[in-house]
């Protein structure tokens, strides 16, 4: 198998190469290709030192030349190149204390994580492949580059990092490496909680997500979550997760649906999420129920505000009324993204579910008041006739955007301001 090389990568094995230095293209790359994936990225391991590596390219970064690597930009396109190397001991089940440069790539092969990732491939020499990667590949298995134990006992994050590969792969993780997990699973207590992100939210948007199964029957997910329950039923969840668009957000909102919102908070703040994440997240399960109040007009009508005056406006359309009272505290995209998970959840609502997704978008074509700032009156106003304090304008605004959910014909400032003497 010959693998044709992007051109700035062909470039630096040759530049490499022609200063008498071994070099190829190493681990996930050489890895999807043999898959008949496309690369993400291109790394380039060599014998070379950093600094002997440096001195052959214009414009090159130090990344991480302590472990041995560069960056090197060509068109302002980066591509790494690390020095082969063996690594010392692992004192914190995460990195090791020490590393070694080497000449040798089978050397570099062998601290590896699994075979897959083990595998180099130069233009000229072809692959070096000492522990069989390639055939784990056709066969569609994940093994260890040696013993499990040991290859988790120095990083622990390959635990997670198995699982996921399996879910992005749908390959069968070897039994060795279930064992493995089972007795080490404590170990990943010892990963920071940005590590272990990064890897879950890779696994909940995977092709393959049936696998995060193995997460909970080898108590992974215990030491992930930092100790919160998890509630969830994932035999009925993995189900939604392998419907679900490739969103995050939406994976996550899924996997937690059946835990209460302050253990969800404290799930995504112990893995370190975003804040803009975590409010999506957040909106997702709070609103999934006002969706499902929108598919029974009853319920859509009694859910109104209980002001006295608005019990008074007849709504003109119950289910207008409750998408506008949902619009109000989120964006059309994340509405259209509740649509999508409530369908996922009630698939036998479909047809309703379309229908108020339609309207969704019927009522923000037709510009519909459902905030403050589309109100035909504001505070100004409210203050230019005589209302002076904050509170009591406030009230008023609410409840006339209350009105004007309910009727938008009543969107009119001489209409609402017929009504203002009704609410002082």
């Amino acid at each position: 198998m010959k693998i044709p090389l992007p051109l700035h990568v062909n470039f630096i094995i040759t530049t490499l190469e022609s200063a008498n230095y071994e070099a190829y293209i190493v681990g996930g790359c050489v890895r999807d290709i043999i898959r008949g994936a496309q690369p993400k990225d291109w790394d380039i391991a060599t014998s070379a030192t950093p600094e002997q590596a440096k001195a052959l390219f214009e414009r090159t970064v130090d990344t991480g030349i302590k472990h041995g690597t560069i960056t090197v930009l060509l068109d302002s396109q980066p591509y790494e190149v690390t020095t082969f190397r063996v690594d010392g001991k692992y004192l914190d089940n995460r990195r090791p204390e020490t590393v070694w440069f080497s000449t040798n790539i089978e050397e570099d092969l062998s601290r590896r994580d699994f075979t897959m990732n083990a595998i180099a491939y130069n233009p000229h020499k072809g692959f070096a492949d000492p522990f069989g990667g390639r055939d784990d590949i056709r066969r569609g298995i994940i093994r260890c580059v040696g013993n499990p134990v040991h290859r988790f006992g120095e990083d622990a994050l390959r635990m997670l990092r198995a699982i996921r590969f399996a879910a992005a792969t749908g390959f069968r993780i070897d039994a060795k490496i279930l064992e493995a997990i089972s007795a080490l699973n404590h170990h990943l207590q010892h990963i920071s909680p940005e590590r272990m992100r990064e890897e879950f939210g890779k696994l909940i948007i995977s092709p393959h997500v049936e696998v995060m199964e193995l997460l909970q029957s080898t108590g992974l997910l215990q030491f992930m979550l930092f100790g919160v329950t998890y509630r969830g039923d994932l035999a009925e969840i993995i189900p939604w997760l392998k419907k679900c668009p490739p969103i995050e957000a939406m994976g996550l909102a899924l996997f937690l649906h059946w835990t209460c919102s302050k253990e969800c908070e404290l799930i995504l703040r112990n893995l370190r999420y975003d804040n803009k994440t975590m409010k999506e997240v957040l909106i997702y399960l709070k609103y999934l129920s006002a969706i499902e109040n929108l598919l029974c007009d009853t319920k859509a009508q009694s859910n109104t505000y209980t002001g006295t005056i608005c019990n008074r406006i007849p709504v003109n359309d119950a289910r207008a009324y409750g998408v506008k009272k949902i619009l109000r505290h989120v964006s059309q995209a994340h509405f259209e993204n509740l649509i999508t998970l409530k369908t996922i959840i009630t698939p036998n609502h479909l047809h309703s579910l379309e229908e108020i997704l339609k309207m969704s978008r019927d009522i923000q074509q037709k510009g519909e008041c459902f905030t403050l700032r589309s109100l035909a009156i504001n505070g100004t106003d409210l203050k230019n006739a005589g209302i002076t304090k904050g509170e009591e304008i406030g009230n008023i605004l609410e409840t006339l955007l209350d009105i004007v959910m309910r009727d938008p014909n009543l969107n009119k400032k001489d209409e609402l301001f017929a009504r203002v003497l009704n609410l002082k």
